[in-house]
Order: structure tokens, then C-alpha cells, then sequence
């Protein structure tokens, strides 16, 4: 009896880039993430009063999810052939807008009819 042949698996894909930090007392850092064919924004703040008013650790996230379909897209009107592309295209469009990055991709985003879904941790 022969060996099974259970097809190609591709290898496991992940890359992150920051797109803006400030990293204070009081600060923020915005990062992109391609994570296996999904990818997504994350929006950090720390320290302020008004942090500390949503959570007693003074930390709040924000997340931009995209699924398989829509990162599909996302690579479509950004030219990357891979994911590691995605994330420097995203990190050349978006770093020089620094606080307003994630601002930024959602508009850039909603014009090409990339869809994403919005969620905060506290």
C-alpha cells in the first residue's frame, strides 16, 4: 500500500507593519495585519482621561476586520500579488497620514467597495 497524497498545503503567511506610533505617556499606535489570506487594522490609545473612562487599564482597541473575500479586493486595487505585498502597498498609502490612518483606509476602502467590519475592545 502506498502513501496518501493529501494535496499542497501552502505555508502559513503573516506580516504586520506599523503605520504610525506614538508611543508616550499618553499615546496610539496603528498597525496593519495580513494574517493567512485575512487582514486588519488595529487602532490603539493608551493613558488618556478618556481611555480611562472606557476601561480602568487606560487601554482601548479598535479593529478592522476583512474577510478572505474582501482582502481578496483589497489586493486587487492595490496591485500585491501576496500578502506580504498587501502590507507594503498599505504601509506606502497610509503611513504619511499618521492619527488619521485608520480614517484614511476606511474612506479609501468604502470608495472601492471593500468592505470591512468595526469592533472596539476596552
Amino acid at each position: 500500500m502506498g502513501r496518501k497524497y493529501y494535496g499542497y498545503k501552502p505555508k502559513y503567511e503573516h506580516y504586520t507593519v506599523v503605520l504610525y506610533e506614538n508611543n508616550k505617556k499618553v499615546g496610539e499606535e496603528i498597525f496593519f495585519v495580513y494574517d493567512n489570506g485575512k487582514c486588519s487594522v488595529h487602532h490603539l490609545y493608551w493613558g488618556s482621561k478618556m481611555e480611562y473612562e472606557y476601561n480602568r487599564d487606560g487601554f482601548v482597541e479598535h479593529i478592522d476586520y476583512f474577510d478572505a473575500e474582501n482582502t481578496k479586493l483589497l489586493m486587487l486595487r492595490t496591485g500585491a500579488k501576496s500578502g506580504r505585498d498587501l502590507v507594503e502597498e498599505m504601509y506606502k498609502r497610509f503611513h504619511k497620514e499618521k492619527s488619521n490612518a485608520v480614517s484614511k483606509i476606511r474612506e479609501w476602502c468604502d470608495s472601492k467597495g471593500i468592505k470591512h467590519h468595526y469592533d472596539a475592545w476596552f
